[in-house]
């Protein structure tokens, strides 16, 4: 990064002038945050560099470790390479004002040897009732039950943890809750408790989706000094329940209004949140203005995955003519001239004109792939591609029982166990993971597959007409392509070729741009005497891929059986 860029970012920060020395960002010498999975990080964006796992390490082990220190030492020099792409592609874009790295320039640093961190921030479950268009299941049981159709999360926050926790909850100056929904999950009551318990008191801030007020909740605001973040994300009944799936748009707005009442009460803060998205950026100025009249200040979250709710990941032109439309409403509305929220306005249209150019879009491509390619599932996916099947499988060696993604292990574990022609290990693989996710999808796919290379078309016939149940609302559309390939597939060689051809047209409706989905169907028309409209897939595929050898056999093939 140059050191121009550094100037300007350093003077948006005077909380930095306070500090014993310089670094881009403070949280590895201030904060731990906990994932769902056991995983220790500095902070919520930067997920990829895990300082340690609390079921493997104490606490203290992670935070005194070689991997702290290594964070902290990079960060002193603007190197953002160990996973803290998400901050410099703010910096480089100019958004300083929404640096995330910022938020923590508020807490007291003594020196470069970090003593004990002043702040922790509990996702230590995804215990949650709402299904967010743009969350996940590592955040949200729902979605992982109903639209992912995963297994539960392993619990992974045990009695040594909070042992382990017990001796650092002195040392906070605050802690923070995350979700899932935090006054859903045992494991932050157990947080609380503590603190009663031991007569420790410090702020805590809690985010939540404001669906929950009850006995339960009333005793933790009373007994503990809590601010409170809404996440609400649009100001219309249509909007938020569309967006924030399972919510009910009056009872939020009750419950709005009560902690309100509670934080002005207590004295401590209340503030909204906004996911600013496609699919709300519309009702942006109305939400500011909803905070206005309750004397609240709105923060932005900025999305960048999925890509269908980001803003930013738009083609720039479309993001231009929205940050214009913005600007036309504020033209009307005066949303830029609100005392309290005005600024937080001029700085999200600012953010989208900033995004607006193929630079900016193609570092946050740049940083979402890097992203991806540290998780090791997809990284052995990659080796797959490029037919390095025993390096794919050492790869994911790790990934055990206890780990999120385990279920992901055995459905790659067993795709390549088949293209080792080890059909009957593929098996056994494939069997256990079904055995352990009977609603996920990729395994039943996976498990097609494998029948067809055996000659099982009955069998692979029901794995692939599972597979697509267990599919219902889910947007992969590799997966889907390959099981209705699978389908199309085995009812084919089942002989019922006009089945199958109309499935093998779904599976390139899924992915028109794969050479081999038109290939698989241009043979499934030429068996079924369809030779013309074979003709035209094979040459859908040359188009998409002129040296393959596949579309070179069926186009021998068709010249055959045309004379």
């Amino acid at each position: 990064m140059d050191s121009a860029k550094i100037a300007d970012y350093e003077k948006s920060r005077p909380e930095m002038q306070d500090k014993p020395f310089r670094s881009s960002c403070y949280a590895p010498y201030t904060s731990l945050y906990f994932n769902t999975n056991g995983d220790v990080i500095a902070c919520c964006k930067n997920t990829t560099y895990v300082l340690g796992n609390v079921g493997e390490e104490s606490l203290e082990q992670i935070w005194r470790g070689k991997k702290a220190n290594a964070m902290r030492r990079a960060l002193q020099d603007y190197k953002f390479g160990l996973g803290c792409d998400f901050c410099e592609w703010q910096i480089q874009g100019g958004q300083y004002d929404q640096v995330y790295a910022r938020v923590f320039d508020e807490l007291p640093v003594k020196g470069i040897e970090a003593e004990w961190p002043a702040r922790m921030e509990f996702t230590v479950s995804n215990t949650c009732n709402l299904a967010c268009v743009m969350c996940y299941g590592v955040l949200s049981s729902t979605i992982r039950a109903h639209r992912e159709k995963l297994p539960p999360l392993p619990k992974v926050y045990d009695d040594r943890f909070f042992a382990d926790l017990r001796k650092f909850l002195p040392h906070l100056k605050d802690a923070k809750f995350f979700g899932g929904e935090p006054f859903l999950a045992q494991e932050n009551y157990r947080i609380w408790d503590m603190m009663i318990e031991d007569g420790i008191v410090f702020p805590c801030h809690v985010t939540t989706n404001g669906t929950q007020w009850n006995k339960k909740v009333e005793r933790i605001l009373e007994a503990l000094p809590c601010s409170i973040s809404v996440s609400m994300d649009g100001v219309t009944k249509a909007t938020v329940e569309s967006i924030r799936v399972n919510a009910d748009f009056e009872t939020v707005r009750a419950n709005v209004e009560k902690f309100l009442a509670y934080t002005r009460r207590r004295g401590t803060g209340i503030s909204f949140t906004y996911c600013l998205m496609r699919q709300n950026w519309h009702e942006f100025g109305e939400y500011l203005r909803f905070g206005e009249e309750r004397g609240v200040r709105v923060f932005i979250n900025t999305v960048i995955n999925p890509d269908d709710c980001s803003l930013y990941t738009l083609p720039p032109e479309e993001l231009r003519d929205i940050a214009r439309r913005m600007e036309e409403m504020d033209a009307r509305e005066g949303y830029s001239k609100m005392p309290r929220n005005g600024a937080v306005w001029t700085s999200g249209v600012q953010s989208l004109w900033k995004n607006a150019d193929d630079e900016q879009r193609r570092r946050i491509g740049d940083f979402k792939q890097a992203k991806a390619k540290k998780d090791p599932i997809t990284r052995a996916w990659v080796m797959v591609g490029s037919g390095q099947f025993d390096k794919a499988l050492a790869e994911v060696a790790d990934v055990g029982p206890a780990n999120q993604g385990y279920y992901f292990r055995l459905c790659l574990e067993g795709h390549v166990l088949r293209r080792q022609q080890r059909f009957a290990d593929a098996e056994q693989v494939l069997d256990k993971a079904i055995d352990l996710h009977r609603r996920g999808p990729s395994a039943f796919v996976e498990r097609a597959w494998l029948r067809i290379d055996t000659q099982r078309f009955a069998e692979a016939v029901a794995d692939a007409e599972a597979g697509l149940k267990n599919t219902e609302g889910n947007k992969d559309a590799r997966l889907l392509a390959s099981a209705w390939g699978a389908l199309g597939v085995a009812q084919g060689r089942s002989g019922n070729l006009a089945d199958g051809v109309v499935s093998l047209r779904r599976a390139t409706e899924f992915l028109p741009d794969a050479a081999h989905t038109h290939i698989t169907l241009g043979w499934a028309l030429l068996h079924a005497g369809k030779v013309a409209e074979a003709l035209a897939a094979c040459e859908r595929a040359v188009q998409i891929e002129p040296a393959s050898a596949d579309a070179a056999k069926l186009r021998t093939a068709l010249s055959s059986a045309r004379a």
